[in-house]
């Protein structure tokens, strides 16, 4: 089943199956338990979508993947897609219940597995990729899907209710960002990448297929190694990596493990930050460490609209600048411009455009929307909905619930969630917009606001904050009412000030805010 098409590839697989054919010797994959070339890694896709045809003959069917981090979590993405199916990544540290939710919400046909699967999947039919193949394997596969708006993926997010959602993402819309990133960033087959995420996050989209579209080599980060920053740090010296994609929360973890004497990373060429807001400070440490070199490019985007939306490398002239300066100048990472084929428009409630000055929704329009929600027709038609074009016919765009804030000249900063409004003494406060103002001051490490309830029940603002290294926490906690006092609405400054020893994680490495929301009463206040 491996190609090299003559046209420009139509499918996702189409992409690794043209660099298959052109450096089948390469190294494509590589985790703690070995290698692959290009060849092999197609020898055995295609063996495994023989397999899950057999099964599956039809094409169309949803196939989960619950598989260790690693190689064969790659193979299996790509056997699903040759066979004509859709992967459903079914991250193995997931709670059973929330698999169990996955595979009835998904209708899974089939599991992949390398395991004996939990019990909310072990009804399902099963292919194990632990046990022996079958000694005669069936015969190859015909392509059952050609249709670049077939879906390829769904990756679950979790949902305001607590029920999570399916996004169902085409296979057109994955081929598109590989493109528009082809513009803004110089990537070759002499890259080494590494998936650091779980297939579950769809930043693990763009690592998997951005390398395997460029025949670079992919090392796929062993859980253990991804939750100790230590051990990070040394992989990316010993596999050499030169494209790394990190959440500004995990990046934070890799700077503060450099000591004195660790080894740079020798040929690190980008660092890609998504996910989250990106503080300067751990970018500068960065830089103090290890050199110029490297260069950081800041991203905004959502699962819905396929990973990316906008890309904002960060300029030698503010990493240089002086960081004192950037709470007084109010230096802010705007979102930078959209990828080609992207459209990002800020709205008002009414659908209007905003005016500069002036804080709205950003809806996303353009190559990278997705399908939509995965058995939920009218959410779908809630948050993807068409809207009028500026020139033409009206155009589906995602309404993604994130605030930004336009600024003079059409540039727009990220101003945080409309659903994590809090409204006190009738006021609508957004907790982005005040983050980013707080969280550049010298002496802070970390900060997050959270909506949290006072002493009588009512709404209230609590910033929560770690302190840098060497600062003194007490006249940091001055300086932080004091410039909130000075450069915020009164209805804008916190309640309450909380200084933690660490902010909290989630699973994909961002700040856990429930959790914060929980724990600031157990911590010494700072400000009251």
């Amino acid at each position: 089943m491996t190609h090299a098409p003559t046209e420009s590839p139509r499918l996702l697989h189409h992409l690794f199956d043209a660099q298959a054919a052109r450096v089948p010797d390469r190294t494509a994959l590589r985790d703690d338990r070995g290698s692959l070339t290009y060849a092999e890694t197609a020898h055995r896709a295609d063996r495994l979508a023989a397999r899950l045809h057999a099964s599956l003959p039809g094409g169309g069917d949803r196939i989960g993947l619950h598989l260790r981090r690693g190689t064969d979590t790659v193979v299996a993405m790509l056997a699903v897609l040759k066979s004509g199916h859709t992967y459903v990544p079914l991250d193995p540290a997931y709670p059973a219940e929330r698999l169990e939710f996955i595979a009835e919400d998904a209708a899974l046909s089939l599991v992949v597995s390398d395991r004996e699967p939990p019990a909310g999947l072990a009804a399902l039919p099963t292919v194990r990729l632990d046990l022996p193949e079958p000694e005669s394997p069936p015969d190859a596969a015909p392509a059952a899907v050609t249709d670049p708006a077939a879906p390829a993926y769904v990756i679950y997010t979790s949902g305001s209710t607590g029920r999570p959602k399916g996004v169902l993402v085409p296979h057109r819309n994955v081929r598109a960002l590989v493109r528009a990133c082809d513009d803004r960033y110089a990537l070759n087959g002499d890259d080494v990448w590494t998936m650091f995420h779980s297939a579950s996050f769809d930043f693990s989209v763009w690592e998997v297929w951005g390398a395997l579209a460029h025949g670079a080599t992919l090392v796929v980060v062993p859980e253990e190694t991804a939750r100790s920053p230590r051990s990070m740090l040394d992989l990316l010296v010993r596999e050499r990596v030169t494209v790394l994609n990190v959440v500004p929360s995990v990046f934070r973890h890799l700077v503060r493990a450099v000591r004195p004497g660790t080894t740079p990373a020798p040929g690190l060429r980008y660092v890609i930050f998504g996910g989250e807001c990106v503080d300067v400070a751990d970018i500068r440490a960065w830089r103090r460490a290890f050199g110029p070199d490297t260069r950081f490019v800041n991203t905004y985007g959502i699962t819905e609209t396929t990973v990316f939306v906008t890309s904002r490398p960060l300029t030698d002239a503010e990493l240089d600048g002086d960081p004192s300066q950037d709470a007084e100048s109010g230096f802010a990472l705007d979102l930078g411009e959209p990828l080609d084929g992207w459209e990002l428009r800020v709205l008002d409630e009414n659908g209007a455009p905003v005016p500069p000055g002036g804080t709205g929704e950003i809806h996303v329009a353009g190559s990278g929307v997705a399908l939509g929600y995965l058995g939920r027709p009218d959410l779908t038609a809630e948050r993807f909905a068409e809207h009028p074009a500026a020139d033409g016919p009206p155009r589906r765009h995602y309404r993604s619930g994130d605030l930004a804030r336009v600024l003079p000249g059409g540039v727009l900063c990220y101003a945080g969630r409309a659903d994590s409004q809090v409204k006190i003494n009738g006021f609508r406060i957004e907790p982005g917009e005040v983050e980013a103002v707080l969280r550049v001051l010298p002496g802070v490490r970390d900060l997050v606001v959270v909506k949290t309830v006072g002493q009588v029940g009512e709404p209230m603002m609590t910033a929560c904050w770690t302190v840098a290294d060497h600062a003194d926490p007490g006249e940091v906690a001055t300086r932080l009412l004091a410039v909130a006092r000075a450069r915020l609405p009164r209805h804008l400054v916190p309640g309450r000030f909380v200084v933690l020893p660490e902010l909290p994680l989630g699973p994909t490495g961002k700040t856990d805010r429930r959790a914060l929301a929980q724990e600031f009463t157990s911590a010494p206040e700072t400000v009251g």
